[in-house]
C-alpha cells in the first residue's frame, strides 16, 4: 500500500528559504543528490518548522527524485515561478547553479529596496509625525492663550500672527477631523495601491521621487543582470529567471517593465534588442551583452554589470538618506521658526510703540 501524502509544513520566511537554497546548493555541488542533501540537512537542524518541511520534502524525493516537484507542495514558501526556475535548472543538469542563483537573489532581497526604504523613511517620517502632533497641541492649547493676550494690546496684529491665529481657530474647531485624516492617510494610500489603475499610477509616481526612482532601478538592474548571468552560465532559459524576478517585485511599474522584457524574449527577440525596448532600463547593458555575445562572454559581462549596479544602488540609498535627513530637519526648523516669529512679532511691535 502506498504511503499517505505528507502534510505540507509551515511556510518559511524569505530569509530561511534563502538559507535553505544556499545549503542545498553547497551539498548538491559537492555531489549529493537532492534526497541525500535533505537528509544531511535534517541531522543538525534546530528549527522544528524547518525539520517538518525537510521531512515532507524528503518523503517526496523518495518517490520522485525531482526537487522542483517536492517543493511544489509548499506553495506558501516557494512560489510557482521559483519552482519553475528550479525545474528548468534540473532540466539542464544545473541544479546546484540554479539553487545558488536563488540563494544569491534572496541575499540581495534582504538588502532590497523595501527594507532599505522603510529604514531610510522611518526616522524622518517619525520626526515629521511628532512635528505635526506638537503643532496641533500648540494650535489647540497654546495659541488661544496668546490670542487672549494679544486682544488686550489695542493694536493691529501683523499678518503672520493673524495667519497663525486663524490656523489655530481652524484646528481647534476641526481637530478631530484633521486627526482622523492623518491616521487614515497611510491606510488610504495602501487601499489606493490595491486598485489596479490607481496602484500602477502611484507606483509610477513613486519612481519619479528624486533619489528613490534611481535607487529602485539600480536595484532592479543589479538583480536582473545577476539572474541573467546565472542563466547564461548554466544554460537556463532567460524566460524562467525573468518570470521568477517578476513574481518578487512589489512596484507594479517595474513589474510591467520586466514582464514586457520576458514577453519579447519568449517571442524570440534577442536579449539586447528586447532590453533596448524598455525605456526604464539602462541602454548600455544591451551594448555590453552584444559585445559579450560576440566574444562568448555573456555570463561574465552580466555578472560584472550586476556588481556595478548593486554597488550603485547601495551608494544611491546612502545619498538619499542623507538628503532626506537634512530636508526633514530644514522643514522642522522652518515650521518652528514661523510659529515662534509670528507669536513674537506683536510683542516687538508693542515694545517699539512704548
Amino acid at each position: 500500500m502506498s504511503a499517505p501524502d505528507p502534510t505540507p509544513a509551515k511556510s518559511l520566511s524569505p530569509g530561511l528559504a534563502g538559507d535553505l537554497f544556499r545549503r542545498l546548493a553547497d551539498l548538491t555541488e559537492g555531489g549529493f543528490t537532492p534526497a541525500e542533501a535533505v537528509a544531511v540537512l535534517k541531522e543538525d537542524e534546530e528549527s522544528s518548522g524547518m525539520v517538518a518541511m525537510l521531512d515532507t520534502i524528503g518523503q517526496e524525493l523518495e518517490r520522485k527524485p525531482s526537487l522542483a516537484q517536492a517543493l511544489e507542495r509548499h506553495a506558501a514558501s516557494f512560489s510557482p515561478e521559483t519552482v519553475a526556475l528550479i525545474r528548468a535548472a534540473e532540466g539542464q543538469n544545473a541544479l546546484a547553479g540554479g539553487l545558488a542563483m536563488l540563494a544569491d537573489d534572496h541575499d540581495r532581497r534582504q538588502q532590497s529596496h523595501s527594507v532599505r526604504l522603510v529604514i531610510a523613511l522611518g526616522w524622518p517620517f517619525f520626526l515629521l509625525g511628532i512635528l505635526v502632533l506638537v503643532m496641533m497641541m500648540l494650535m489647540i492649547f497654546v495659541m488661544p492663550a496668546f490670542k487672549e493676550v494679544f486682544s488686550g494690546f489695542g493694536a493691529d496684529l501683523p499678518a503672520p500672527t493673524l495667519f497663525i491665529l486663524a490656523l489655530s481657530d481652524m484646528v481647534v474647531e476641526y481637530w478631530s477631523i484633521l486627526l482622523a485624516l492623518i491616521i487614515a492617510l497611510p491606510f488610504g494610500i495602501a487601499w489606493l495601491r490595491r486598485r489596479s489603475g490607481l496602484g500602477i499610477a502611484l507606483d509610477g509616481a513613486f519612481l519619479k521621487i528624486p533619489g528613490v526612482g534611481r535607487y529602485l532601478v539600480s536595484m532592479l538592474v543589479g538583480r536582473l543582470t545577476a539572474l541573467l548571468a546565472g542563466a547564461a552560465a548554466h544554460g537556463i532559459p532567460y524566460a524562467s529567471v525573468i518570470a521568477y524576478l517578476q513574481s518578487t517585485l512589489g512596484n507594479r511599474s517595474l513589474k510591467a517593465t520586466v514582464a514586457a522584457l520576458g514577453r519579447d524574449i519568449e517571442q524570440g527577440t534577442p536579449l539586447p534588442a528586447a532590453w533596448r525596448k524598455q525605456a526604464a532600463l539602462p541602454r548600455k547593458i544591451a551594448k555590453m551583452v552584444e559585445i559579450g555575445e560576440r566574444t562568448d562572454r555573456v555570463a561574465p559581462v552580466l555578472a560584472r554589470a550586476a556588481r556595478v549596479y548593486g554597488a550603485e544602488a547601495v551608494n544611491r540609498m546612502g545619498v538619499f538618506r542623507q538628503v532626506l535627513f537634512v530636508t526633514t530637519y530644514i522643514i522642522i526648523a522652518i515650521a518652528v521658526g514661523i510659529v515662534v516669529i509670528a507669536m513674537y512679532l506683536p510683542i516687538f511691535s508693542v515694545g517699539g510703540m512704548v
